[in-house]
């Protein structure tokens, strides 16, 4: 009896902690199997950017990014960000621009330097020769804004300076658009999500077994263009829930995106964006109309047409190319973006994605580069068509070079006046692509359009002629040779063929490759020496003398550049650096008498 007593006086635990801790043990068993999952191979995490292994203390942008967003990374599609390098520590004084956006900042077909980030470095090494400028580029051929948004702390932690964006062309048929066949399910929030709960191992764990257990699919599409795996034939009408759902989303992703740049104190430039307004519709609701031969009946035809349907791409293209050969520019130019607007394939960003970065960059009061109107003045008859555009939105060469324009004025406000003027032909003739680039990216859009949606079945593509060792390696390249490879092939010809000039910047490309290679900069150095360009022969001299500043024959090249173009004091400067290493060197001795001499003022009239 007392021993009840005695029991019931104990105080018994409350049962609210049985039910916390019955709470807590899945919770706590989870958490455990989270990290056990986290040391173990499965987990993968894709970073943005990793450890070079070929060059120490650099980090460079990860080739398997894509394969982030895929429950089984053997079904993401064979897309990567062209290799850069670049220091994990940042130096001192150096200014980190950042370039984000799709294919088209990416620089299909030429890659990374063909793209617009490349065209600005290259143009940036003369404006500003003594500046340390990084640009670097993280597109990435088919991602919108979803993608964007989901690495922009990875390109916080590298201390950007300065955010370049030119986007909004996949926001229906890109990587999670709207309209896509890659993960293009759900809606805004379950995108979202899902871009959070990959980060967990435990997420993935659960999305590669439901991945084993479920039947594969069918590989009809894997020897396809990227065109044709991510398009699904999806239509979107304008104004559709559809078309307005990839609004919505690209207004949502790029608010949050320029929130976390304006909380980390980093400016960003926007960009409008351009395509080809002389493409024909890709799909359109109605097929073109059998027009009459006479123009002016055919125009009326169309007329009539359009008002009893003014939504059929197709008859607004017809239309606009009759008023265009009548003369008509502002009226085609017109029926061309209606054409544009009313394609119901959308791999062109519609009008609307121009006026909502208008719109972002005055809520946010950041200055916007107007690309289009760059394009368009460059263009005939003020209508953006094959002349800066190889097909249905990818500049040439010449139209990353003008984007790469729009954004130098800007720049100003950051790096301050330029050091140096130079001329537009200048300024193209330093263009950093080479014959084999532009042999190599002809090749890759006839193999885009030899595919849907520009033909309904695929067609057979050859390479085309072989004659010449730069058609050569183009070829090579198609089949596998590394671009380093070719590269080193190219200069070791044109130097055989006393080419300095070509010669020059394939060396320097090479260098801009593998930045810490200082003989590559020695030798791209000497190239423009030889071709008498003594701006870019200081440029890569100097380079070459940061990263072996005890090199005596480095110094020796420098100070006989800076001697040609008539800067003695920076000559003299480095010909004493050489005698402090070396005190007795006979070369060194004689040119510092010479340029002391030089130097000396001038006797004034009249005294002794």
């Amino acid at each position: 009896m007392n021993q009840v007593a005695a029991k019931l006086a104990t105080p018994q635990p409350p049962r609210k902690v049985f039910y916390l801790i019955a709470l807590l043990l899945p919770v706590l068993l989870l958490l455990v199997l989270e990290m056990l999952l986290r040391v173990s191979p499965w987990y993968q995490r894709y970073p943005l950017f990793i450890a070079s292994e070929s060059l120490p203390g650099y980090l460079q942008t990860n080739p398997d990014l894509i394969k982030r967003y895929f429950a089984d990374p053997k079904q993401a599609p064979d897309l990567a960000i062209d290799t850069q390098y670049f220091p994990a520590v940042k130096p001192a004084g150096q200014f980190r621009i950042v370039l984000q956006g799709g294919s088209s900042a990416a620089g299909f077909p030429y890659g990374r330097f063909g793209s617009p980030a490349a065209m600005l470095q290259q143009r940036l090494k003369r404006l500003y020769p003594d500046r340390d400028i990084l640009v670097f580029n993280t597109a990435l051929s088919a991602v919108n804004s979803y993608t964007l948004r989901d690495v922009s702390a990875e390109i916080l932690a590298i201390e950007p300076d300065l955010i370049l964006i030119y986007a909004g062309h996949n926001e229906y048929l890109g990587l999670m658009g709207v309209g896509s066949a890659l993960l293009g399910d759900g809606n805004h929030l379950s995108k979202l999500l899902y871009l959070q709960l990959r980060q967990l191992a435990l997420f993935q764990a659960g999305q590669r077994l439901y991945s084993a257990l479920r039947t594969p699919p069918a590989p009809a599409l894997a020897e396809r263009t990227m065109m044709a795996q991510i398009a699904a034939e999806q239509q979107i009408p304008l104004n559709s829930s559809l078309y307005q759902a990839g609004l919505q989303q690209f207004q949502a992703n790029l608010k949050a995106l320029l929130h976390r740049y304006h909380q980390a104190g980093v400016p960003v430039i926007l960009s409008s964006i351009a395509s080809n307004e002389r493409q024909p519709p890709f799909s359109s609701s109605q097929p073109a109309l059998t027009l009459t031969p006479e123009p002016q009946q055919a125009r009326q035809q169309l007329q009539q047409a359009l008002q009893q349907n003014p939504d059929v791409a197709s008859w607004h293209f017809q239309l606009a190319e009759l008023l265009l050969d009548a003369g008509e520019q502002r009226l085609a130019l017109q029926h061309f973006q209606l054409a544009r607007e009313h394609d119901l394939l959308r791999f062109r960003a519609p009008l609307a994605i121009n006026q909502q970065l208008q719109q972002l960059a005055s809520d946010f009061r950041l200055p916007l580069a107007d690309a289009e109107a760059q394009l368009r003045q460059a263009s005939n008859n003020g209508i953006i068509d094959y002349q800066l555009m190889l097909e249905h939105l990818h500049p040439n060469a010449r139209g990353y070079f003008l984007i790469a324009e729009t954004w130098l004025p800007l720049l100003e406000r950051y790096l301050g006046p330029p050091a140096v003027a130079v001329s537009l032909a200048q300024a193209w003739a330093d263009m950093p692509l080479t014959a084999v680039d532009l042999q190599l990216a002809d090749y890759k859009i006839r193999q885009l359009t030899a595919d849907y949606p520009f033909t309904t079945e695929p067609q057979q593509v050859s390479f085309g002629p072989r004659q010449n060792p730069e058609q050569q390696l183009a070829w090579q390249r198609a089949q596998g040779l590394s671009w380093l490879q070719s590269s080193q092939q190219l200069l070791d010809y044109y130097q055989q063929q006393q080419q300095p000039a070509k010669a020059a910047k394939v060396a320097a490309l090479l260098f801009d490759a593998l930045p810490n290679q200082h003989q590559a900069a020695y030798v791209a150095g000497q190239l423009y020496f030889d071709s008498q360009d003594l701006l870019l022969a200081m440029y890569y001299q100097q380079r070459a003398v940061n990263l072996a500043p005890e090199n005596i024959s480095y110094r020796l090249m420098l100070a006989r550049s800076y001697y040609f173009a008539g800067e003695l004091t920076a000559a003299l400067q480095q010909v004493e650096h050489i005698l402090t290493l070396d005190p007795t060197h006979a070369l060194a001795l004689r040119q510092q008498a010479q340029l002391r001499q030089q130097l000396a003022p001038t006797q004034a009239p009249g005294r002794p």
